[in-house]
């Protein structure tokens, strides 16, 4: 390995968020918000979900249906009110594998969505009248809580036929292919307002869900229009990009599109990392290795020489260690600078008032210390709150496959 090229302290500047810049970043996020709210030019979306928050109370057993960028996760789940929920099956299996990819462009509508079936029907136990929910995690065009239809997917995502056709629909016809006719699919909604719904339903007094795993999303509840509100906060544009975003971005499946995700979302963290491994060590053949290996190796469970493939000195690992924590840190802090700029929208002039942010994915629950990141960087985004701002961040696991349950239930 040749020596370091690079002082990694002066390569942090460029990773660094001040106060200024989060106070920046979250207003720009807010009127970009209130442009998309309005019908202006946005690079944000205001996406009807036609879905209003629940009120705790509901009950019943559904199929819950969570399709995201890496798994499909089927669940049979029993809502019971001010008891909770109970998740009795549940079947998850990757899109992925040594033996099949549904991802590609050479997979059919009909393969997916019979893949997609089989886990049902796994999780289901057989043909059993069921009402379903499905969280479909990729921007769709909703006129009700019922159903939708694919704009365009996301996520390295590329099969087509399904673009412009309705999903619940698709989903229906191999249900039916696959002898499942009993369960009915009768709510779509994103993954965002899963979150939002399970962690309302268990009492957490939220307005804003997230979801920060393979990609990354923003929903709120808007008061004015009684309903949760999709962001599509990929898209976001006014992220403080570098030099090494813009190579990430370039080297993408989609240049140009889901901007914020690429900063944000699990999918990309580990390229991003990696390209400025190749800069910091100036060595160009490091190998590509997942956001879960990069953690790892922070946390001790694994070595430099098993995630890059070659061993470095103790002080070109203090840089390269320091770098990638700045990255996780920079994901959390634009993720704190966002929710401000909707928090600051819904308290307009008013004070912000304790509230929890219902958020779920791989950030949060895998990388310690992301929750208090995101606290403190909703504080610092505006320069006159104190640190004991009444804000809290509800890490929601399942809350995709519970809010589809919950949807599901309001739909009936």
């Amino acid at each position: 390995m040749a020596d370091m090229i690079k002082d990694f302290k002066t390569m942090q500047q460029e990773l660094k968020l001040d106060g200024t810049e989060l106070c920046r970043l979250a207003q720009d996020f807010r009127q970009t918000a209130e442009d998309a709210l309005a019908g202006r030019d946005s690079s944000l979306s205001a996406l009807h979900t036609y879905l209003g928050l629940p009120t705790g109370q509901e009950t019943g057993t559904f199929m819950a249906l969570d399709f995201g960028g890496t798994n499909v996760r089927a669940s049979r789940i029993t809502l019971k009110g001010a008891d909770g929920f109970t998740i009795e099956t549940k079947v998850a299996k990757p899109l992925r594998s040594d033996d099949y990819d549904y991802t590609t462009s050479s997979t059919t509508a009909e393969a997916l969505f019979d893949f997609i079936a089989r886990i049902v029907k796994e999780a289901a136990g057989g043909n059993k009248a069921y009402k379903l929910g499905f969280t479909f995690s990729f921007a769709v065009n909703q006129t009700s809580a019922k159903d939708a239809s694919l704009i365009a997917w996301s996520k390295e995502i590329d099969v087509p036929g399904v673009a412009g056709k309705s999903i619940n629909g698709l989903l229906k016809e191999a249900l039916v292919r696959n002898g499942m006719d009993r369960i009915e699919p009768v709510a779509l909604l994103n993954d965002t307002t899963a979150t939002l719904l399970s962690s309302v339903y268990q009492h957490n007094p939220a307005q804003i869900g997230i979801v920060c795993g393979t990609g990354f999303n923003m929903c709120y509840y808007e008061p004015a229009l009684k309903m949760i509100v999709n962001l599509e906060a990929a898209g976001f544009t006014g992220g403080p990009r570098t030099e090494w975003d813009r190579r990430v971005d370039e080297e993408s499946q989609q240049p140009g599109d889901h901007c914020f995700e690429k900063m944000i979302g699990g999918r990309y963290l580990n390229e991003l990392f990696r390209v400025i491994l190749m800069d910091y060590l100036d060595c160009d053949d490091i190998p590509r290795f997942t956001t879960r290996c990069m953690n790892e190796l922070f946390s001790g469970e694994k070595t430099v020489r098993d995630v890059l493939g070659f061993d470095v000195t103790p002080e070109q690992k203090e840089g390269l260690c320091a770098l990638g924590q700045d990255v996780f840190t920079r994901a959390a802090q634009m993720i704190g600078a966002a929710s401000f700029g909707i928090l600051g929208h819904l308290a307009g002039e008013e004070e912000l008032k304790e509230q929890a942010i219902a958020i779920e994915g791989s950030l949060v629950e895998k990388i310690a210390g992301v929750p208090s990141v995101i606290e403190g960087a909703v504080c610092r985004s505006c320069m006159g709150l104190s640190e004991g701002t009444p804000i809290h961040i509800v890490p929601n696991s399942h809350g995709a496959s519970i809010g589809a349950a919950i949807a599901a239930a309001l739909c009936v």
